[in-house]
């Protein structure tokens, strides 16, 4: 039979060796948060140019693949009384084109409206004044991408239902030489931004009155499928 001393040996080794254990799990579990990415921070926004720039910004870390990291559950706790995003993006209903994730934007930070062809009306006007007249936004952004179905409709005189009006609206744009057409859909696809642009001044005061006092500015951008990343116009 073991002795009470060799009882009261096994019994402080065994210890010694689960906080061993314990002490390596506490030290793996450490350096697995090193790996995470850096912790998103909602950034100061004081005027037009730090909306552009925060946004410009984040289309870097997201072509870097270094877009941050956010818990969502405090994100949407934190705006669950009230917003207050700093941009406003219209961009084509394209599923390859999420302004919050291109951006690296997240809850509360951009309204975002999204149309095929990225046209404005009536309902867009609406929204944007909303955005800005009420909510504080600086900066209205109109994006546009390439290789944009809702363009190569209207260069194709594309039919079908209500979608026939919706590539009517972009018509205007169409500009270049088909016998390129890649080049002819970038070239239409810019264009139309900046006449959306121009409509959007040209048919909402509100907008149009806060562009001139220097409180919002409107720039056009175009997205590139194929990198990832946004060409801002002006």
């Amino acid at each position: 039979m073991k002795t009470t001393k060799q009882l009261i040996l096994i019994l402080v080794l065994s210890v010694m060796l689960a906080s061993c254990g314990q002490k390596k799990v506490e030290t793996d579990t450490s350096h697995s948060n090193d790996t995470k990415g850096k912790k998103h921070e909602h950034a100061v926004i004081n005027s037009p140019d730090d909306a552009l720039n925060e946004l410009k910004k984040g289309n870097t870390r997201f072509v870097d693949g270094k877009s941050e990291t956010r818990d969502y559950k405090e994100q949407v706790q934190s705006v669950k009384d009230d917003q207050h995003p700093h941009s406003v993006i219209l961009s084509c209903l394209d599923s390859r084109v999420p302004p919050e994730i291109v951006f690296d934007q997240g809850f509360g930070d951009i309204f975002v409206a999204r149309v095929a062809g990225n046209i404005e009306d009536d309902n867009i006007l609406g929204s944007m004044e909303f955005a800005t007249k009420l909510k504080g936004s600086k900066l209205i952004v109109v994006m546009g991408h390439n290789k944009c179905g809702a363009v190569k409709g209207a260069v194709d005189n594309a039919e079908l239902g209500n979608l026939t009006q919706l590539v009517d609206q972009i018509k205007p744009a169409i500009t270049g030489d088909k016998s390129n057409p890649d080049k002819m859909l970038d070239e239409t696809s810019k264009k139309n931004v900046k006449l959306q642009i121009e409509s959007i001044l040209k048919h909402s005061e509100v907008i149009a009155a806060l562009v001139k006092e220097g409180k919002v500015k409107i720039v056009g951008a175009y997205y590139d499928l194929n990198t990832g990343k946004v060409e801002f116009m002006n």
